[in-house]
């Protein structure tokens, strides 16, 4: 293989998005799905945890007018600070010894990340 080639591959690997996902028998479950499709998908957790977090940040809100044909859009800044509130769950599926445990964490009913914990129990 050339250094073109390598160069392609690693450029590839480095702007893929990493495969966190879930496979419940034939249903797959990803990053963005709702949280009653995992709960339909893969069943009940063995354990869930839950807490709420609070986040800060600056509201950056989109303003749209339609003059005629044309539209217009404009972002609104605020000064103040805004905080909301953020309901975390980590669900852990035990899938057996033969098989990794993942906990799936969900922010406001969405999950946001899947990682792998080490071998299940029976």
């Amino acid at each position: 293989m050339n250094w073109r080639s390598t160069v392609i591959a690693c450029g590839i690997l480095l702007m893929a998005d990493p495969a966190f996902a879930l496979r419940c028998g034939n249903k797959l479950v990803n990053k963005g799905s709702p949280q009653v499709k995992v709960l339909k998908y893969c069943g009940e957790p063995e354990a869930v945890q839950v807490r709420s977090m609070i986040r800060g940040g600056f509201p950056r809100h989109q303003l749209r007018r339609r003059i005629g044909n044309t539209e217009i859009e404009r972002e609104l800044l605020f000064t103040d600070r805004a905080y909301v509130e953020v309901v975390v769950e980590e669900w852990t599926y035990n899938f057996g010894p033969r098989k990794l445990m993942r906990i799936i964490r969900f922010e406001n009913g969405i999950v946001t990340s899947i990682r792998q914990v080490g071998y299940g129990y029976n």
